[in-house]
This record gives C-alpha cells, structure tokens and sequence, in this order.
C-alpha cells in the first residue's frame, strides 16, 4: 500500500500542484483518510516521503549510467545530464516553489539534492580533462552554467515550452556546452 500511496501522491502533484488534499488522495485510492495516516501522520511527512524517493530514483538513474561499461566517461557525462532533468521535470519552477512554501523541509532537502548532488559528474568531469577529453575548464563553473540552463528549461515562463521537448532541450543545452557554438573547422572546408 505504501507504494501505491506514493505513486498517487506524485501523480497528484502532477495534476494539482502540492494543493492535493489527503481526501483527494484517499478517494483516488479508494481507501480512507484513517488508512493513509496509518502510514504517514502528516501531509508533510507523506511529501517528504515522495521527495525522498524521487531523490532515490535520480540517485538509482545516475548509479546506472556511472556504472554502464558500454559508455566511455564523456558518454556517461552526456548521459548523466540529459537523463537525470528528464526525470525531473515534474519539478517545474511553479512546483519548486509550491513546495518551497507549503513544505519547506522537503524543500530544503530537494534543493540541497540539486545543489550539492554534482559530486559523480565532477568527478567524470575531471577525469575527462585528464584524459583530455574535453579542456581544461573549470568542472564548478560547467555545472553552475548547466543548472542555469536547466532551471530556464523548469520555469513555467519558458517561451520555447511548446516548441520543443524537454528531451530536445536538454540535449541542445549539453550540445552547446559541450561543442560550443562554432562550426567545426573540417565541416567549414566542406
């Protein structure tokens, strides 16, 4: 039941923004409200509770990649952030600051999962740059850029929502990042 509880929590989230009601819940899984606060005393303590299992499923996602010997490090860079925005976009700013104001210690755990949770990908970073893979950049400075990039990706404003997946999105944030915006000098001569 736990499980069930916590896929239609985040199912709700999706549909209604954290304004789902415990008895929004319980009616959309057939059950009573008493059953659902057997196994969670609070609405708090049930969103904390998806947040931290969706912070698994991210973790679990980029565990995979790291450990995929089919991909060669800058494959697994790429990889990793592509892969792991897609899994979140349900959190669009709206929904980040939904959170932020009606469940704040959840928040403060999602935010510090998006802000500190950069350790693989530095670390796949730095060894990119000793393989020389890619230059000699400054892997903090990369990422604070690509978190800027994705967080215009997540703001519910975003003009070229409509015009593009966030699939497609994600993967031109990485192209230009990774490749720049000049053409390559061979393509040119062509």
């Amino acid at each position: 039941m736990d499980k069930r509880i916590l896929a239609e929590t985040f199912r709700l989230i999706k549909q209604k923004g954290f304004s789902f009601t415990m008895n929004d819940l319980a009616a959309a899984l057939g059950t009573s409200k008493r059953t659902l606060y057997a196994y969670y005393s609070s609405k708090d303590q049930l969103v904390e509770a998806v947040v931290e299992q969706f912070i698994a499923e991210m973790k679990q996602i980029e565990r995979d990649i790291y450990e995929n010997e089919s991909l060669n490090v800058l494959e697994k860079v790429k990889q990793m952030l592509i892969s792991l925005p897609q899994g979140m976009e349900l959190l669009n700013m709206g929904l980040l600051n939904e959170l932020k104001k009606y469940h704040y210690d959840a928040w403060l755990t999602l935010d510090a999962f998006i802000k500190e949770e950069w350790a693989i990908v530095l670390a796949l970073l730095n060894e990119c740059k000793q393989q020389k893979r890619i230059r000699n950049i400054n892997p903090d400075l990369f990422v604070h850029m690509y978190i800027g990039s994705i967080n215009q990706v997540y703001d519910p404003e975003y003009p070229l929502k409509h015009q593009f997946t966030t699939g497609e999105v994600l993967e031109s944030i990485v192209d230009v990042l990774f490749n720049g915006i000049t053409a390559d000098e061979e393509a040119d001569a062509t």
